[in-house]
């Protein structure tokens, strides 16, 4: 990958191989040419550098004939993408921040200021209705040096909260929701630090001391005057339907809805990361598991809700079509979480394309999904350059 200065792009000028904005986001096709737009966006955002995987020359576009329509709209999704990618991975970063700066005052003070939270939350809807796609892109978003806890409560108050706006939620619920996902996991502090830095399986008596963690957390959120709703939602977030969680056993009904979106939110996250004792599952894998524990564990019309909002192949995955073509879910669809959105990365010999065209399975069920692949295929396609880095 060779580095390119932004001050040396020219509007109207081709670039011979692929541009990147960094490691993980493509920015231009091959031969796409270089706008006045982009160059303004790349300097807002502070870029003084893109990467190309071919030559840092580049060569002027030519005269005769301008860039097809189709070609056009794909490189303006692009960049448009690009700026929505950017603005998500700062505020990810911004709210991974806050919440290790919250728990760490928790530590030290015993405090947790109910007003900067709910503050907090408030921009995190903000930007979920703004930038869903790319925010619900858990898996792929950077998660910096922050420990396991701070990314996972993050990542659940995501979740949640994008399930509670599925399920028209008034907006004072939706913000209780999304403070007891950040604040979900609390108790754990209460626990010695091996519970959060294990390197292994916890056994049967470590399970059954980290089992008061949710009866621990309700107990200081109450004590600071937290909301019932946020209260009762940490307490009841590992109820499940059948009876068999903790730590009431709680059976369906009896469990407060809220709890029981934490519920599905979490699970589904614990899954998507590794951990030193187990690999990440895709997407993918993740919701087919919790599928399989639905009637037992998970209420089913709130799994339903967030298989919906990420389709049951979730947003950023990278499948192989029925006719061999590889491609990126682009955004689920709201209608049939089975025919997502997808872009179009190769043709079906697997040769990368220049544009990569927009797809609504729902409309070419020819080009039906026929499987996902693994991060390890993934690695392998891209350091082939099948598949953009």
């Amino acid at each position: 990958m060779k580095s390119i200065p932004v001050n040396t792009l020219k509007s109207g000028s081709l670039l011979s191989g692929a541009a990147y904005l960094d490691d993980n986001f493509i920015l231009l096709s091959p031969e796409t040419p270089v706008s006045e737009d982009l160059i303004r966006l790349l300097n807002t955002w502070g870029y003084s550098h893109i990467q190309s995987d071919e030559t840092v020359t580049t060569k002027a576009a030519p005269v005769e004939g301008d860039v097809d329509s189709a070609s056009g709209a794909v490189y303006q999704d692009g960049a448009e993408d690009a700026e929505a990618m950017v603005e998500t991975q700062n505020f990810y970063t911004s709210i991974l921040d806050f919440t290790n700066k919250l728990f760490d005052k928790f530590l030290k003070h015993s405090v947790i200021p109910i007003e900067p939270l709910t503050d907090q939350v408030k921009v995190l809807i903000t930007v979920l209705k703004k930038n869903r796609r790319f925010l619900l892109r858990l898996g792929e978003l950077d998660r910096g040096s922050f420990s396991y806890i701070v990314c996972h409560c993050v990542n659940v108050a995501i979740l949640s909260v994008a399930v509670g706006d599925a399920l028209k939620l008034p907006s004072h619920k939706l913000i209780e929701l999304g403070m007891a996902g950040m604040l979900h996991e609390l108790g754990m502090f209460k626990l010695p630090d091996t519970f959060q830095n294990a390197n292994r399986p916890l056994t049967d008596i470590e399970k059954r001391a980290l089992s008061a963690h949710p009866l621990l957390g309700y107990r200081v959120l109450k004590e600071l005057g937290f909301p019932p709703n946020v209260t009762l939602a940490v307490l009841e977030h590992h109820e499940k339907e059948n009876g068999t969680g903790y730590p009431q056993g709680l059976t369906g009904d009896k469990i407060a809805m809220s709890a029981k979106i934490l519920a599905v939110a979490s699970a589904y996250d614990a899954q998507i990361v590794s951990r030193p004792f187990r690999s990440a599952r895709n997407g993918y894998a993740s919701l087919v598991e919790l599928l399989k524990e639905s009637k037992q564990a998970y209420d089913e019309n709130i799994l339903r809700r967030m298989i919906f909002i990420l389709s049951l192949y979730p947003i950023g995955s990278v499948v192989e079509l029925k006719n061999g073509a590889l491609a990126i879910v682009h955004d689920a669809n709201p209608d049939d979480p089975r025919h997502p959105d997808v872009k179009i990365l190769t043709n079906e010999s697997r040769s990368p394309l220049q544009d990569f065209p927009i797809v609504k399975l729902q409309e070419r069920q020819d080009l039906d999904i026929k499987r996902v692949l693994n991060s390890e295929e993934v690695q392998q396609f891209r350091a082939d350059k099948i598949l953009p880095a």
